[in-house]
């Protein structure tokens, strides 16, 4: 299990949230929580691994720019696919936590898809940095 406190450790709680969150039905929440999860653990190889300066990328919401570094730092390729998720769940994010003409709700497909996402970024970088899964 991580360190109490560090961004894997967070990370590990917010794909929980996601998997009790998507369980209830309640989307939305689950593909928010998937988001952070990704991010928070992408943050924690960089933390990790990266170099002094990584340490701007620590403010960066962009889940494809933060797997871009991870990527340079030795974390595994992800597929074409995954590659996608990781350009929509900024949208998963923000679209469905504040209200506006970009809003939605996401169907359980899309949350499903989120959480898988979160649930091989987790554990590769959980694999990376030699942490057992929280579970």
């Amino acid at each position: 299990m991580a360190e109490v406190g560090t961004y894997l450790y967070i990370a590990q709680k917010d794909l929980r949230r996601a998997e009790l969150m998507h369980g209830e039905r309640d989307y939305c929440a689950s593909g928010r929580f998937s988001e952070q999860a990704v991010e928070k653990a992408f943050k924690s190889f960089i933390e990790q691994k990266g170099k002094a300066d990584d340490y701007k990328l620590m403010a960066l919401h962009k889940p494809w720019r933060l797997y871009d570094r991870c990527n340079a730092l030795g974390f595994p390729e992800l597929t074409e696919e995954e590659e996608r998720t990781l350009h929509k769940l900024p949208d998963y994010y923000y679209d469905t936590n504040y209200p506006g003409n970009a809003y939605f709700e996401l169907t359980q497909a899309q949350s499903q898809e989120a959480l898988d996402m979160a649930r091989t970024v987790v554990g590769l970088v959980e694999e990376g940095l030699g942490v057992e899964s929280k579970d």
